[in-house]
């Protein structure tokens, strides 16, 4: 088994949010606990700038060292009741802005979540948002659901093999104690290294492979069949690589396959492969279930680990 870094989509009971785990799993670790923010694209605004959304998220360091984060995840809707208790959040359309303040604004309050924005920027806040001394937005304020707040996604740091069933088993068996569930929509995704499969041949293989062999290792991942955001790779896609020669370069696949259409929301997520400055420089299995069982979920990611070893010719 290689390393990984895990997604486990999760739904909070009611009255709970996805801060109640981080905080379990800050004290059962001895780890510290921070809030801050997620940031997710939601399309365009009005005047054609990007519509980013700031969630709010928290984060547990163990060692000093980053251990998980507990975020928003857009596609969980189906398991959230109807509610009229609302809560701010914030958005802003300059991606770069967003990309800074994922990163910069933790604190120890939740109720400071913006003290690094405001210490870098000066800003004050106005009835629509917080702006700079003279007077040009920065975050907007946004109503949303108090529902959203029992979402919960836990990102975990990539993960040795040695690491990978105690730290599992940890989160999953916390996340049940608590009341925790699995949400109709959720899957697992893993992120394995993109760099060993960044040559023609092996993404050519990747491709081909998947799409030949699609429904024998879809039979051993078990997919749920309510995730949204899953499928074969596009045909245009498929055709690429069929045609690509033995000496093509990799920079010339890789745009190739972006220029026919290649996406996220397919079984494998090839983005952090091909992308030149890709945000996560991942290779994406995104078509394992939803669970709170560690056992099946390291089976299934033997079975993920088994088909990569494959391509790569291991």
């Amino acid at each position: 088994m290689r390393r990984v870094g895990l997604e486990l989509e999760l739904l909070a009971p009611d009255g709970s949010t996805r801060d109640d785990l981080a905080r379990a799993l800050a004290k059962q670790a001895g780890g510290a606990l921070r809030f801050g923010f997620k940031y997710h694209g939601a399309g365009t605004l009005p005047d054609g700038h990007p519509d980013c959304h700031l969630t709010p998220a928290s984060r547990v360091d163990v060692r000093g060292r980053w251990f998980a984060s507990f975020i928003d995840d857009p596609t969980i809707v189906d398991d959230l009741r109807p509610a009229d208790a609302r809560r701010r959040i914030a958005r802003t359309d300059d991606v770069r802005l967003a990309a800074w303040i994922e990163r910069r604004c933790w604190d120890r309050s939740p109720a400071r979540r913006f003290a690094a924005l405001t210490k870098s920027f000066a800003t004050r806040e106005e009835p629509d948002g917080l702006v700079d001394p003279w007077g040009h937005p920065l975050v907007r304020w946004l109503d949303e659901s108090m529902q959203r707040a029992r979402v919960c996604e836990v990102v975990l740091r990539p993960l040795e093999p040695r690491e990978l069933k105690p730290t599992l088993t940890r989160v999953m068996k916390l996340a049940t104690k608590l009341g925790f569930t699995v949400p109709k929509e959720a899957a697992v995704h893993a992120h394995f290294d993109a760099a060993p499969f960044r040559s023609a041949p092996l993404l050519r293989k990747l491709v081909l492979t998947w799409t030949k062999e699609r429904a024998q290792w879809r039979a051993r991942l078990e997919p749920n069949p309510h995730c949204r955001k899953l499928g074969p790779f596009p045909d245009d896609v498929v055709r690429v690589a069929q045609l690509a020669d033995a000496d093509l370069p990799f920079e010339t696949l890789a745009a190739g396959l972006l220029l026919a259409g290649l996406h996220r929301a397919v079984d494998l997520n090839l983005l952090g492969l091909v992308e030149k400055h890709p945000r996560q420089p991942t290779l994406e299995v995104r078509c394992l279930p939803g669970s709170l069982d560690p056992e099946a979920t390291l089976t299934r990611l033997a079975h993920a680990d088994t088909f990569l070893s494959r391509v790569a010719g291991r």
